[in-house]
């Protein structure tokens, strides 16, 4: 079964990427190659006047490239920059109008495949970003400059920061951005809009600067994330908590917890609660929220018990928990001595990259579930044991007789 399957309605055709594995989406030669052959059959069908690019995954449009390409040599990824180009060509010359429907990650190729598409729509959300990563290879970069200019294209494409939808539309990167529940709304609305106004004749546009891009794709040196793997697991993983707890002021747990509020849980604070209002009110001022969803998750956030909490991020002690709840003990990743389930406690860091920290007899339930939460919200984590504490042995001063 192929994983880019087309629905046609009313002359519309919408192509589904519906790619398996982890980064969502993530391409590679095979699947352009896929994707490609539905752009063909796209093409010849008369009766279609727009096509529609959206992902049939849940979790985000696409997050670039597969870190497991296997291109090793500078010639290899120059060829595969020139097969790309040439795919992502192909979309921005469909004789029907193209429109990018965007919804979560939309980093690297898959930001670079939106771009040569017409018209791009974004469903603004805490997790949807819109960002590069590293050399681009499907002629990302010249239609970049074309859209922002030359000077936001270069910073863009060096800095590695990540846009908001809002964000992406005030700097003519998108054309709207709305909110979750008006998705539906505003993409049938943009879809009747064009049909008015009827097909535009296209004229092709010779982009400048893609041999440069496959040059610089070829000598960019590869990375290869190789993610450790998960311990077999006796349970199915379960859906992302209700309910967070959180007993520390640490910034990038709370911008975690504020995040679960965003997307509709609860967070119970065990202090000072002043850092999941900050970064709730950075999220509505980057536009990732509305303030009406901005000032519903900050009713989310109390005071209170942690017994219904499904994960507990604390830096002191464990507070009493439900039977099934994960506790990741954040710093240096050692379990602090008082309380909790001892299996369902490990360690967690959330910078410089997410990170899980086993201890001896961590459960892989509790690991296997913490790693999806994780990389639910975009952060994919590194798995490793946790430093023990070191003991130091001091000598006893000997005399050596004369």
């Amino acid at each position: 079964m192929g994983h880019v399957r087309v629905t046609t309605e009313y002359g519309t055709a919408t192509v589904w990427l519906d790619f398996p594995g982890e980064p969502v989406n993530a391409l590679d030669r095979a699947r352009l190659a896929e994707l490609d052959a539905t752009l063909d059959a796209v093409a010849a069908n008369p009766f279609v006047n727009i096509a529609v690019l959206r992902s049939a995954r849940p979790v985000g449009f696409c997050a670039g490239l597969r870190p497991d390409l296997g291109l090793t040599h500078p010639a290899d990824r120059a060829a595969f920059a020139f097969y790309a180009q040439r795919v992502a060509d192909r979309l921005a010359n469909l004789p029907q109008t193209t429109v990018a429907f965007l919804d979560g990650p939309v980093l690297g190729a898959g930001l670079e495949l939106a771009l040569a598409c017409d018209h791009r729509l974004v469903l603004s959300r805490i997790t949807t970003h819109l960002g590069f990563a590293g050399a681009t290879c499907l002629g990302g970069a010249a239609r970049l400059q074309r859209l922002v200019g030359t000077r936001l294209a270069e910073d863009l494409l060096t800095s590695g920061r990540t846009l908001s939808g809002r964000e992406a539309v005030r700097i003519g990167l998108a054309d709207h951005a709305f909110c979750e529940r008006r998705g539906k709304i505003e993409l049938r609305t943009f879809l009747d809009t064009l049909e008015r106004r009827g097909p535009r004749p296209r004229e092709r546009v010779e982009l400048a600067g893609l041999a440069a891009e496959r040059r610089a794709f070829g000598a960019a040196v590869p990375t290869v994330a190789v993610r450790p793997a998960l311990p077999p697991t006796l349970n199915p993983i379960p859906s992302f908590p209700g309910v967070i707890g959180l007993l520390t002021a640490d910034a990038d747990a709370a911008r975690f917890a504020a995040e679960g509020a965003l997307c509709g849980g609860r967070v119970v604070v065990g202090g000072d609660r002043t850092a999941v209002d900050d970064a709730i009110a950075a999220a509505r001022a980057r536009g990732f929220v509305t303030p009406l969803e901005a000032e519903q998750a900050t009713a989310r956030v109390t005071a209170g018990a942690f017994d219904r909490a499904g994960l507990v991020l604390t830096e002191g002690p464990i507070p009493a928990v439900g039977q099934r709840c994960v506790v990741g003990v954040l710093g240096s990743g050692r379990r602090q001595p008082t309380g909790g389930d001892a299996p369902r406690v490990l360690g967690v860091r959330f910078a410089p990259a997410p990170t899980i920290l086993l201890f001896p007899d961590t459960d892989p339930d509790a690991v296997a579930a913490l790693a999806a939460w994780l990389a639910a919200s975009g952060r994919l984590p590194h798995i490793v044991p946790a430093a023990r504490p070191v003991v130091v042995r001091h000598r006893r001063a000997t005399t050596i007789p004369a």
